[in-house]
């Protein structure tokens, strides 16, 4: 079986060959007729396209590959004014400041202010590793200051020489005929040492 494979396969493959010489023929390339394309002038360095006709070439004044900006002289720049805008309870948690004491600390923080805005909760929560429960500081409530500027609360009852986050949420009203209030975290610090 396999001598009988081999041979086919040498039969068609020895097909594939021809005997003899190849012979070729070329064929003229034709001349050009017309006008050329490139006219080079007596003198000149440049050789200048020309296609059938006269061709006028005009350059831009806009260098290529870019858009053209418009020429009309720059309007008066205007004079940002800061504005803010109540978030009532909707937004990031922003920084909170802390200059800490021995068992206190003063917390500032901006107030985003709002028609809703009932009070802020002002709290630490201690982050020293303790066996069993954490002692709880719990809320320090503050009527809001004025809106959209800073407003300092002190925090009392801390312990000595402990690592705390100071947090604040403000508590906002429902709007929209629903009872009941919305609370949020407004602003957080970082990890902060009594004295």
């Amino acid at each position: 079986m396999r001598r009988g494979l081999l041979l086919v396969g040498v039969l068609l493959l020895g097909g594939c060959g021809k005997s003899g010489t190849a012979t070729a023929t070329a064929t003229p390339v034709p001349s050009s007729t017309g006008k050329p394309w490139v006219i080079t002038t007596q003198g000149s360095a440049t050789p200048s396209a020309a296609r059938g006709g006269v061709w006028t070439a005009t350059t831009s004044p806009f260098p290529s590959g870019f858009l053209p900006l418009p020429s009309n002289p720059p309007a008066a720049t205007a004079t940002p004014s800061w504005q803010c805008t109540p978030n009532n309870g909707r937004g990031t948690i922003g920084g909170a400041t802390v200059v800490p004491a021995g068992t206190s600390a003063a917390v500032t923080f901006f107030n985003p202010g709002g028609v809703n805005l009932l009070q802020f909760r002002v709290t630490a929560i201690n982050e020293d590793l303790v066996t069993g429960a954490q002692r709880d500081v719990g809320w320090t409530v503050v009527t809001p200051g004025k809106a959209c500027e800073y407003q300092t609360v002190t925090i009392t009852g801390l312990t000595p020489k402990t690592h705390y986050v100071f947090s604040v949420d403000a508590v906002w009203s429902q709007v929209g005929g629903n009872d009941g209030t919305n609370a949020a975290t407004i602003a957080r610090s970082g990890v902060i040492s009594t004295t």
